[in-house]
C-alpha cells in the first residue's frame, strides 16, 4: 500500500480527529524519510489552526503531544516563510543563518541535540489555499555529517508526495482545530 491508501484507512477508521492526525504524521514521515533518506524525526508537518494565525505541529510526536505551535507569520521561522510565499524553499546552510533552534532542542527524538544543517520545505496547498507546511531537515554536528544537500529533485519528490496526502489530511483536521 502507498501513502494515500494508508491514510484513507486511517480517515475511514478515525475521521476528523487528533488521533487521525497523529497517525497521519507517522505514516507521512515514514514515506518521506524513505524518499529523502532522512530519519523520521527529521520530518516536520505543521498545519494551520482554524484561526489561520498559528502553525501547529502534527509531527514529530513530542511536538504534537505538547501542542507545540508557532505564529504563522513569525519572521525567523522557515515554515512561516514557506507558507507566506506558497513556494518551496531550500537552505543547505541553515547552521550559518539566523533561524529558530526550536526543532533542534526537542527532547525524545533520535536526533535530539543535533544542529539542523540543511532544510527543505514545501507548502501544503488544498483547494488553492495554504493548509500547512512540510519540512525536512538533515541534522548533524557538521554539514558533512548531516548528509547530502537537498536538491530541486528532492523538492519535486516532496511536492508529489504532498499532492497525494493533502486532500486526506484536510479531511482529518477537526473543526475547530486549535
Amino acid at each position: 500500500m502507498g501513502v494515500k491508501e494508508d491514510l484513507e484507512a486511517v480517515l475511514k477508521e478515525t475521521g476528523r480527529s487528533r488521533e487521525s492526525l497523529k497517525s497521519a504524521g507517522q505514516i507521512i514521515s515514514k514515506y518521506i524519510s524513505g524518499a529523502l533518506k532522512v530519519k523520521p524525526d527529521e520530518v516536520a508537518i505543521l498545519l494551520l489552526t482554524s484561526t489561520q494565525s498559528t502553525l501547529k505541529f502534527i509531527w514529530p510526536p513530542p511536538l504534537f503531544d505538547s501542542n507545540a505551535a508557532l505564529p504563522a507569520d513569525y519572521q525567523n521561522a522557515f515554515a512561516s516563510s514557506v507558507l507566506k510565499t506558497m513556494k518551496g524553499k531550500v537552505d543547505n546552510k541553515v547552521a550559518e543563518s539566523k533561524h529558530l533552534k526550536f526543532f533542534e532542542n526537542v527532547k525524545g527524538l533520535e536526533t535530539s541535540g543535533l544542529s539542523v544543517q540543511k532544510m527543505i520545505g514545501v507548502p501544503l496547498i488544498y483547494e488553492g489555499k495554504g493548509l500547512g507546511v512540510l519540512e525536512v531537515t538533515r541534522k548533524g554536528k557538521t554539514a558533512q555529517e548531516a548528509g547530502p544537500n537537498f536538491t530541486a529533485d528532492d523538492g519535486q519528490k516532496l511536492v508529489a508526495i504532498a499532492k497525494e496526502f493533502v486532500p486526506l489530511i484536510a479531511g482529518m483536521i477537526p473543526d475547530p482545530f486549535f
